[in-house]
């Protein structure tokens, strides 16, 4: 029964809406091949933990940079040209990353890495939510997040059997993966790139940017709270996620096979919660539902630091595993916040201030792990969502009405 009715939702959607959901299904398998590993591989190329940081921070300048006006090209210009440019950025990354020598050229990966995904993640989002209905919203990007997560139960175990293939963690053989990587997104990227089909632009092309920043933020009196809101979780989110396998692997003892069952329940998890979550979020409002999940997550963050047993911390990724449709189910309620001809701008002044917030934060956390203790990073960002972001977020209107009970 619940098959049949995601086999109606899916196939009453454009057809652009089935293409960004396979692309991010294929592109999911194999970027989960390589993700738990970039930080390891950083550090195995000769970095601190001050440097492992800097690269961080080089993410949010390059979001800070091109935020604002990829927004706004996302509103005035086709998305199937962007979505073509994001596609060919994507399939560079695991190349630059694979003749990647020492840690000072994965500044030039992570750079690349951050244009890539960021527009593409920002022009598909858009498209989806320009493509759903509001009573649907919330439940179409769960089950974009459900159907991309399947691949990566397999992907991180498929990783941590080849590592130990292989002969386990070298910067030499986690090499290997960023190949397989680029083989797999490359082809993928093809086949989406020539079925998609051309769209038509929502927004004005007179304005100044300037202009249209001031028209979105003048929308609606909710909009500078929220951009405070996430501003400070993308801050302190980067003071600590540098460090998470990082400290899994040097601080636990945690090996592949370890670090890929950690990933495949995390996806498991999302998998199964996705949908469910989704439901639940367009019957008892976004907010409401996000607030429930998370601690969750902070749980999963304390059985990481303190479990004296790293198979625990498998438990612990379980756990963790609502925190992707929590992501989903804001980035519906971000989008119903401004109408759909200025979504495209919306995104980019939130990610221009995500990403100046972003520059100093990795270092924070590198000086916070390395000179005060390695635990600092992750306590510090629990502090910041338990007392600052979560309260304020709870302060912040319902977009939909709650369905009324039969």
């Amino acid at each position: 029964m619940v098959f049949e009715d995601l086999r109606g939702f899916f196939s009453k959607q454009a057809k652009n809406f089935q293409l960004i959901l396979l692309k991010k299904t294929g592109f999911s398998f194999f970027n989960m091949l390589t993700q738990d590993y970039v930080n390891i591989y950083i550090r195995l190329l000769g970095a601190n933990f001050v440097q492992l940081g800097l690269v961080g921070s080089i993410s949010g300048l390059v979001n800070a940079i091109i935020a604002y006006p990829f927004g706004s090209l996302i509103d005035r210009h086709s998305s199937r040209k962007i979505l073509l440019l994001t596609i060919a950025a994507q399939a560079l990354v695991p190349l630059t990353y694979f003749y990647a020598r020492d840690w000072m050229w994965i500044a030039v990966a992570t750079a690349l890495y951050t244009l890539a995904m960021f527009c593409s993640r920002g022009v598909e989002n858009v498209v989806v939510a320009n493509s759903l209905k509001d009573e649907d919203r919330a439940t179409g990007f769960s089950m974009v997040t459900a159907l991309s997560l399947i691949p990566t139960v397999v992907a991180p175990l498929a990783a941590g059997v080849i590592l130990t293939r292989l002969g386990g963690l070298t910067a030499g053989n986690i090499r290997i993966l960023f190949l397989i990587e680029l083989a797999g997104v490359a082809l993928i990227g093809l086949y989406v790139g020539l079925r998609l089909e051309e769209t038509e632009s929502l927004g004005k092309r007179g304005e100044s940017l300037l202009q249209e920043l001031r028209a979105v933020m003048s929308g609606g009196p909710y909009l500078k709270r929220w951009l405070l809101i996430d501003t400070m979780s993308a801050s302190s989110f980067s003071v600590m996620v540098r460090f998470v396998m990082v400290f899994a692997v040097e601080e636990k003892g945690v090996d592949p096979l370890t670090l890929g069952a950690m990933s495949m329940i995390y996806a498991l998890v999302g998998i199964l919660s996705a949908i469910p979550l989704g439901k639940l979020a367009d019957r008892i409002g976004r907010v409401r539902t996000v607030v429930l999940i998370r601690p969750l997550f902070h749980i999963s963050t304390l059985i990481l630091l303190f479990t004296p047993d790293p198979r625990w911390i498998i438990l612990g990724w379980a756990l963790r595993g609502t925190f992707q449709p929590s992501l989903s189910i804001l980035a519906a309620y971000r989008n119903e916040l401004v109408p759909p001809s200025e979504r495209g701008k919306w995104m980019g002044i939130r990610e221009l201030l995500r990403g100046i917030f972003r520059i100093p934060a990795p270092i924070l956390g590198g000086i916070l792990y390395s000179q005060v203790s390695p635990l600092a990073p992750f306590l510090f960002h629990m502090f910041v969502d338990v007392f600052l972001r979560i309260p304020l977020l709870l302060t912040m209107p319902r977009t939909l009405e709650v369905a009324k009970d039969d």
